[in-house]
């Protein structure tokens, strides 16, 4: 079969209306899932990877919006409009379920909008802020679980949809699937989170765990559609609604014009059906050319006018080469082909300079002010005698009983330093079973004398059973560090 795919000839003669598998993911930019070659991360994404291989991949694909409900508003109905309307079917009803359900069947599973019509999803909900509040609580893996209970063939063409509100916060998931906890010493609010340095590389660094964790649900997503036959003949698209921006001050959620960039940049993956041959195609596309695209594909033609393009065939050539970014007040910005990827070049470099890549010597948890101690012997650097100043781990008696196959590992260690001086700027050592795993800083917050700490140590850190974790005091010169003990579980 023929792999000429901008054409699209990937299969066209023999797939007719093609089962249409759609996943969108929520709060993902691209960069994220890139290593030192501006390529998929296989180490640490080898899922993202492997559909690469079988699919087109756009890694200058882009969302035009900020917002989940105006980003899937445009991604559903081909079109960008920065005005808020309540993401439902009521408010848009010419939108991609209503194109696709005049041939299509359809098992959707919307998270934070409803545009498919009662007729065609009965048991679609109408959502707001608090119902998209309790589906970030909890459920998100569940729920896609579920949904891929109702993903097999069908006699009839069918619109498979899921809405993943992953790698979304609240950040929780490790790469397993497990979970962790913050701990009651840990009061930064929001904007503490988006200002202060630490806070802003933990972030980072947590975002990044969840999303080899999405990684692997995008895996049981494939797993399923290869099980029940539908990989191969299917149109298969994985997307996001937008982007985010991390290791930056500020507000990584609402566009500016420093994280414009991150923001843009939106995965985008399109496997055709009888695709088996991946390509690269570094073309700007957009989020509201999807509609389009699957329209082609299916052989429908919508009956509303879309400003979108099919990235596919001979209408490709009317997407515009240049990003326009719309900010919730309407004001909009530019970006040339150049400025796009230049700052996406410069995204790469501060991931990379956080977190190196693949599973290089620091990995996601390299981060820390002495990352020369990490995975070295407590021991093994010179002693200062205890003083005054004392930590206090939250919840010690974890470590005490640890379950490592349990659903909640006890891999955050946060708390606070008591005692005379515990108020003035230092950075310390955690090491679990006489192992330094982890530097952080001590954190004080604005108007709080006391300060607190907050860090992540890695699954392989700890040990079946009773664990021992030590925090240390890191005195000295930067070359002549020396470690004062401050107490542990």
């Amino acid at each position: 079969m023929s792999q000429t795919v901008r054409g699209y000839r990937a299969g066209d003669a023999a797939a007719g209306r093609p089962p249409v598998v759609m996943i969108v993911f929520d709060e993902f930019s691209t960069v994220s899932l890139l290593n030192a070659r501006s390529r998929i991360d296989s180490v640490r994404f080898p899922t993202f990877a492997r559909l690469a291989a079988d699919s087109t991949w756009f890694p200058y694909a882009t969302a035009s919006l900020d917002e989940t409900g105006r980003a899937m508003r445009s991604l559903f109905t081909g079109r960008t409009s920065w005005r808020f309307a309540k993401p439902s079917y009521a408010n848009h009803p010419n939108n991609l379920f209503t194109l696709l359900g005049r041939r299509y069947r359809i098992e959707a599973g919307e998270e934070a909008t409803s545009f498919c019509p009662k007729r065609l999803c009965p048991n679609v909900l109408p959502q707001n802020r608090e119902s998209l509040d309790r589906q970030l609580g909890a459920g998100r893996p569940e729920r896609l679980a579920s949904w891929l209970e109702r993903v097999r063939p069908s006699p009839r063409p069918t619109f498979y949809f899921k809405h993943v509100l992953l790698p979304h916060s609240p950040w929780v998931y490790l790469p397993s699937g497990q979970t962790y906890y913050d701990g009651p010493s840990e009061h930064a609010s929001w904007d503490d989170w988006h200002s202060h340095p630490w806070l802003i590389q933990q972030k980072y660094q947590r975002h990044l765990l969840q999303v080899e964790f999405t990684d692997r649900l995008l895996g049981r997503v494939l797993e399923r559609l290869r099980a029940t036959g539908l990989y191969d003949r299917s149109l298969i698209v994985v997307t996001a609604d937008n982007g985010e921006s991390f290791g930056r001050p500020g507000n990584g959620h609402e566009i500016d014009r420093r994280n414009v960039g991150d923001i843009a940049l939106t995965p985008l993956f399109v496997k055709l059906p009888f695709q088996h041959a991946g390509r690269i195609d570094r073309r700007h596309v957009r989020n509201i050319d999807i509609a389009p695209t699957i329209a082609r594909i299916a052989r429908l033609r919508p009956d509303w006018r879309v400003e979108g393009r099919s990235v596919f065939g001979p209408a490709a050539r009317g997407i515009p080469r240049s990003t326009v970014m719309i900010k919730r007040s309407g004001e909009r910005i530019v970006l040339t082909p150049k400025a796009l990827r230049r700052r996406a070049a410069d995204s790469l470099r501060l991931k990379l300079r956080l977190f190196g890549t693949n599973d290089g010597p620091r990995g996601l948890f390299g981060i820390g002010p002495h990352r020369e101690m990490h995975g070295t012997l407590a021991a093994s650097w010179p002693a200062l005698p205890a003083g005054p100043i004392h930590a206090e781990i939250d919840y010690p008696d974890w470590f005490g009983e640890v379950q490592l196959d349990s659903q909640s590992p006890p891999v955050k260690v946060t708390g606070r330093l008591t005692g005379p001086g515990s108020g003035a700027p230092r950075d310390l050592a955690v090491a679990v079973n006489g192992t330094i795993v982890a530097t952080a800083p001590a954190i004080a917050l604005k108007g709080d004398v006391s300060r607190f700490f907050t860090v992540m140590i890695p699954e392989s850190a700890l040990r079946q059973g009773a664990n021992a974790v030590q925090l240390f005091a890191i005195e000295g010169g930067r070359n002549t560090p020396a470690l004062r003990p401050l107490g542990g579980t």
